[in-house]
């Protein structure tokens, strides 16, 4: 007979480690909001919206910082990632029409979903659905743009 407690047990390690997670990227986060006076809280950004990787670019879209949650998805480390555009995880089999499509999205500094194919450090696709965030200063001027990406299982 299964032990039926390690089911309530196991809900409870996935929720304890979804909240570190959280507040591990809050924390790490809270400095660039500090420091850009972001008018969004993005803490609770991310508290509503569930992700499995951070990118954060500047208003250039070159990348700024990326959660642990990138190199698990991707297989790129922190220190590769960090100056690059995110393009780099683009291939031959990521549409040209969706790549458009995102970058008329950011041209209208509203919030945004994409999905793009992409390609890890291996060489192999991954389906990504991307949520653009722009984060404006007080200002209301873009300084910032926080990817919440997640990857979607393939059929077939």
């Amino acid at each position: 007979m299964p032990i039926l407690s390690w089911d309530i047990h196991s809900v409870f390690l996935r929720e304890h480690a979804s909240k570190h997670k959280l507040q591990f990227d809050s924390k790490a986060l809270d400095a660039f909001h500090k420091k850009y006076n972001w008018a969004v809280n993005v803490s609770e950004l991310l508290a509503k919206h569930p992700y499995e990787a951070l990118v954060l670019t500047d208003s250039k879209q070159e990348i700024q910082w990326v959660n642990d949650g990138f190199n698990k998805m991707t297989g790129y480390p922190t220190n590769y990632a960090i100056g690059r555009r995110p393009n780099f995880l683009q291939g031959k089999e990521t549409s040209l029409k969706n790549i458009n499509s995102f970058r008329e999205n950011l041209n209208k500094g509203i919030p945004f979903e994409e999905t793009l194919t992409n390609y890890r450090k291996n060489g192999e696709i991954y389906i990504c659905k991307i949520t653009i965030h722009p984060l404006k200063d007080t200002n209301n001027i873009i300084t910032h743009y926080l990817a919440l990406e997640n990857e979607l299982k393939m059929t077939g």
